[in-house]
């Protein structure tokens, strides 16, 4: 019988994704996926699975990693040990990824001679996500170590093994939530775009270059700054990484204030919806009701009797109607720390509106 409280271990989960020092690796990741294929003509059915795909991949990598790390301290090596050599992986990593979107900002398809698993772009795919799930975790554990060995490793002592499995899959699907939700919502935009905006097809490369090499040189500062820190603790403080734990800091106390659970269900539902969405027109007869019933129960019971409507579409309408005032703060105070966010959900949103309006419009002059 599981008598452990599985609320703690989600919301580690969902913050963990956003850890101040694997929070670079999120703009990295997302880099990488539009970067990939954009070349290919997928329909709406393969972009939903294959976003799903991955992002189960990425956090059953990193999950694996820290259940490792767990088993590892608790056994072979120290927490000390451990943090005094992540440092020089995380600068290794950054120095790996600001010239890979280098080359591929100039048109060059980098290839890995060592990672030749298979056949196929699949399976060469699985392996560069496990990877990129593999690198997220080893840069994240200068933070989010010391929290998961106490909470998550640590129950398998305290509450024994059924608790402790459920405690870590607590802790792994909160961090799927974000990685999940963050990389469906992409696929399923970046499918549409492609599809109705043909001439910004050429750019999704360069976009993932970009951000390729904006977390590399931010990984390459934070590993720099946890080993300025090691050597001599009185070390001055670095501004950038200052700058980027400020926003992951407003960004956990943000998801503590609304509820690491509730948040959660919100993200799970999203992309429980954009998956049927997805996948949608491959379904026929009683499979497309069955899936589209299902999500409409969810949503009942989640949305109107549970949280009385303040699960997501109040939010989402509050948010929307507040947005005018924030475009504003953005010429007011600039240097708020919710305005570079802002500034990106503004333009993703709107390419997407456009995208979609002139795709309904091309479908309706055929």
């Amino acid at each position: 019988m599981i008598d452990v409280s599985l609320a703690l271990p989600f919301t580690l989960g969902i913050v963990t994704a956003v850890n101040p020092f694997g929070f670079a690796m999120l703009p990295t990741w997302l880099g990488y996926f539009v970067g990939r294929d954009t070349a290919d003509g997928e329909a709406r059915p393969e972009q939903a699975l294959r976003g799903l795909s991955v992002s189960l991949t990425l956090t059953t990598a990193f999950v694996l990693v820290f259940g490792l790390l767990g088993l590892a301290v608790n056994t072979v090596v120290s927490e000390e040990a451990v943090a005094s050599r992540t440092p020089w992986v995380t600068v290794a990593l950054g120095i790996a990824f600001v010239p890979w979107g280098l080359a591929l900002l100039a048109g060059r398809q980098v290839r890995i001679p060592f990672l030749k698993p298979g056949r196929g772009p699949r399976t060469r795919e699985f392996w560069s996500v496990l990877g990129f799930g593999a690198s997220y975790a080893v840069v994240s554990i200068g933070c989010a170590a010391p929290i998961f060995l106490l909470h998550v490793a640590g129950s398998f002592g305290r509450d024994g093994v059924v608790d402790g499995i459920a405690t870590y899959l607590a802790f792994a699907a909160g961090m799927a939530a974000v990685v999940t939700s963050l990389t469906l919502s992409l696929a399923m935009a970046r499918g549409g775009l492609a599809r109705h905006l043909r001439r910004l097809l050429p750019h999704f490369d360069r976009i993932g270059a970009v951000f390729l090499m904006l977390g590399g040189a931010s990984l390459i500062v934070y590993g720099d700054s946890q080993l300025r820190v090691l050597r001599n603790p009185g070390v001055g403080s670095n501004p950038i990484v200052d700058a980027v734990t400020d926003l992951q800091s407003h960004l956990t106390n943000w998801t503590m204030q609304v509820g690491g659970l509730r948040l959660g269900l919100a993200l799970w539902l999203v992309v429980g919806t954009l998956v049927v969405w997805g996948i949608g027109p491959a379904l026929v007869g009683r499979f497309r009701r069955w899936a589209w019933g299902s999500v409409a129960v969810a949503w009942v019971v989640a949305e109107g009797i549970v949280h009385r409507g303040d699960l997501v579409v109040v939010p989402v309408g509050r948010l929307a109607l507040d947005w005018p005032a924030r475009i504003g703060n953005w010429f007011d105070d600039p240097w708020r720390w919710a305005t570079p966010l802002e500034a990106l959900l503004t333009v993703a949103v709107v390419l997407t509106a456009y995208g979609t309006v002139r795709g309904a419009m091309a479908g309706r002059r055929r």
